[in-house]
């Protein structure tokens, strides 16, 4: 029985792909994951031309790496996987050129901002002797502001070719870059550089950059000033202008300006009425002398009739008969003495005092 084909390829033992990917896009990119970094990371690995030694590929590798900038993709790794030499990249950071352009809709001058960007890129990997042109339009992207990316390394090949690593290097690719991006016909003077530049007419790429933002500036200058941002890269990075455009309020319009005097108007007549209402004659302040007060006098509740049941003494035979002393007799309650009657010449609340009433009937003891 024969085994079932395997849907993962390893390369150099680390890196996980997929073969379908692979036999798409031989050369690469294709995304992939590093199994040995703990948490799986994302990279991408691309494959070098053939011809290449180990030793001229470390050398160009390092060379690649020294150009140390932000928007110039370097190398994690480099190895050999099937006879073929491969580079491990960081994962994309930006967007195509294609779909920034459908979602910007940029107009020439902004176009050509964004492709003179990219020219000031290739200049530096020009410098460092890598060829330019060797570059498709896969291999770069947009970030935020709008950012150019080259994505790829450009190694090229070992067996250096005069027309890609010449002094016209790169112009071509600009002129992909540019087309890409506007996808319309350009105006004059754009539409003359865009034929030069695609036929490599320009004696350098410096000459074609210059010639890139003479012309970018004229086709600015002929529009608005609030249509179009400076070509040069002082604008390139900053889209303040273009976010206040979108976050800028609509203007009020007169239904909105006559509701808000209706409702002004309204809290300012019932403002008026609530203070109408409250007018007229204040009322008098009290008088402030003291006055005499009748006080009731207390009632005191009755009792009531409390009932005291005698219990016959039996007298136990055998035991003389105690007598009864004084001291043992339960005390008796004490007498409440009568209030003395008030005299004819007291006034005021000792006159007013009533007295006690009779407790009612209370058993009294029997005497000893």
């Amino acid at each position: 029985m024969a085994e079932p084909a395997s849907n993962a390829c390893v390369i150099a033992g680390r890196y996980l792909a997929s073969p379908a990917a692979l036999r798409t896009r031989p050369e690469g990119p294709i995304e992939a994951l590093d199994t040995r970094s703990g948490r799986a990371a994302q990279v991408r690995i691309v494959f070098a031309s053939e011809g290449w030694d180990e030793d001229g590929f470390a050398e160009s590798v390092s060379r690649w790496c020294a150009l140390g900038c932000a928007e110039i993709c370097g190398a994690l790794d480099f190895g050999v996987h099937e006879g073929r030499r491969f580079l491990v990249v960081p994962p994309s950071l930006g967007m195509s050129i294609e779909r920034w352009r459908a979602t910007r809709r940029p107009g020439p001058a902004e176009a050509a901002r964004l492709t003179l960007a990219f020219g000031r890129l290739a200049e530096r990997v020009a410098a460092a002797g890598f060829p330019v042109d060797a570059a498709e339009l896969a291999d770069f992207a947009v970030g935020p502001g709008p950012t150019p990316f080259l994505e790829r390394p450009l190694l090229g090949s070992p067996d250096a070719n005069p027309v890609l690593v010449g002094p016209r290097d790169g112009q071509r690719t600009l002129a992909r870059i540019f087309r890409a991006a506007l996808a319309d016909q350009p105006p004059e003077p754009l539409a003359g550089w865009l034929e030069r530049a695609g036929d490599a007419g320009f004696t350098d790429l410096a000459d074609c950059l210059d010639q890139l933002e003479q012309c970018g500036d004229r086709v600015r200058n002929e529009l608005r000033p609030q249509d179009e941002q400076p070509v040069g890269l002082e604008g390139l990075f900053d889209e303040r202008a273009y976010e206040a455009e979108l976050s800028e309020p609509l203007p009020r319009s007169w239904p909105r300006r006559l509701a808000g005097g209706i409702g002004l108007l309204a809290a300012v007549v019932i403002s008026a009425a609530l203070l109408a209402g409250r007018g007229g004659a204040a009322p008098a302040p009290p008088d402030p002398t003291p006055r005499p007060v009748a006080v009731e006098p207390a009632s005191v509740p009755a009792h009531p009739a409390r009932h005291v049941h005698h219990r016959p003494h039996v007298r136990h035979p055998g035991r003389p008969k105690a007598r009864r002393h004084a001291a043992s007799a339960p005390p008796s309650a004490p007498a409440t003495p009568a209030p003395a009657a008030p005299s004819s010449g007291d006034s005021g609340p000792a006159s007013q005092v009533g007295v006690l009433p009779d407790p009612g009937n209370v058993d009294t003891l029997p005497a000893p």
